[in-house]
């Protein structure tokens, strides 16, 4: 009897439980844990990090799966098939330099090259790969991320006062976070809860602005939180607001949609294509113009939009995603 065939998936990043390739590894790992293939999940020790360009340190397999497009390692054996995940192109939206972007493409572009199959986190991450890199004759698929929330929910240490707006993320450049500072000056009856790491001077000038601004009381950085605290700050929040500039995908905006919470995002790489006209886009981030925005979104808001909102959330299933990635695996074998 022949041995099975032995998929090995790229998991270092599970080690990172609060970034998001860390929820997308322990999401997809629940439920390959079911399945009857040959799953071997690689997380790379110390030596083998210390020597990431050595793809011979990968165990051996018929199949390996990174599943993003950062990861270094590549199956040494042609015979062993290749599965890449690109999840966006943030790296060349970050670093304007030339020389750096024609690095990074040249490193990408060799993994798109030795890849037998190439998948996408939305449409948006595909059309943007194609623009900067050559698909050309790949076998590619859009495959979604899902929704993974707790059934119940833990009171947080923080509790605002007021009614408050909620929004989760690293507290980075990219998040655009600290547009929502001037909004919030033109919202006097609303308080902003921002979850997520603090750990960049970007989070650090922003505290220091809010307490300039004399806004501490309204405005609150908690820095991370447990995913229990996170579904109370969904279930008694006002509405979710994502001003983000680069997203490939924007998985918050998925949790806040399932819970019926109104959407105010910008209208800024991916997140149009996952918020689809149920919810509402910044299309500049002057505080006056998105305060304004804000308030005619809630206006306008009903039952009918949030029930919405619940349905079109369902299309974003990471058992499905699950199952997508399983049958890619299985056809190449």
């Amino acid at each position: 009897m022949h041995s099975k065939k032995i998929i090995l998936i790229d998991f270092e990043k599970i080690k990172d439980p609060f970034s998001g390739l860390g929820q997308f590894c322990q999401h997809l790992k629940f439920f390959f844990d079911k399945s009857s293939l040959n799953l071997k999940y690689f997380i790379p020790n110390k030596r083998q990090k210390l020597a990431r360009h050595l793809s011979l340190l990968l165990p051996k397999c018929d199949l390996f799966h990174a599943v993003h497009q950062d990861s270094p390692f590549i199956p040494f054996s042609q015979k062993s098939k290749y599965i890449l995940t690109i999840h966006d192109l943030n790296a060349l939206a970050e670093n304007k330099d030339s020389h750096f972007q024609k690095s990074y493409k040249r490193r990408l572009q060799k993994r798109i090259d030795r890849a037998d199959a190439i998948t996408f986190i939305s449409h948006f991450t595909k059309a943007e790969t194609e623009k900067n890199l050559n698909l050309l004759g790949k076998k590619t698929f859009v495959i979604y991320n899902g929704i993974s929330l707790p059934e119940t929910s833990v009171e947080p240490k923080l509790i605002p006062t007021k009614q408050y707006l909620f929004t989760i993320g690293t507290v980075v450049p990219k998040k655009n976070f600290h547009v929502l500072i001037e909004m919030m000056k033109h919202l006097p009856d609303y308080h902003l809860v921002i979850a997520g790491t603090l750990f960049h001077h970007y989070a650090k000038e922003m505290m220091a602005k809010v307490q300039r601004d004399n806004l501490q009381d309204r405005i609150h950085l908690i820095g991370t939180i447990n995913e229990q605290e996170k579904l109370w700050y969904y279930q008694h929040a006002k509405a979710f607001v994502f001003p983000s500039l680069l997203e490939g995908f924007g998985l918050p905006v998925v949790e806040a949609m399932s819970l019926g919470l109104p959407l105010f995002l910008s209208d800024k790489t991916s997140l149009p294509e996952i918020g689809g006209d149920l919810a509402h886009y910044f299309s500049n981030f002057e505080g006056a113009t998105m305060a304004s925005e804000f308030l005619k979104g809630m206006q306008e808001f009903n039952n009918s939009k949030r029930l919405a909102l619940i349905e079109r959330s369902k299309m974003f299933n990471w058992k499905k995603s699950a199952e997508c990635y399983l049958e890619i695996y299985q056809s190449f074998l």
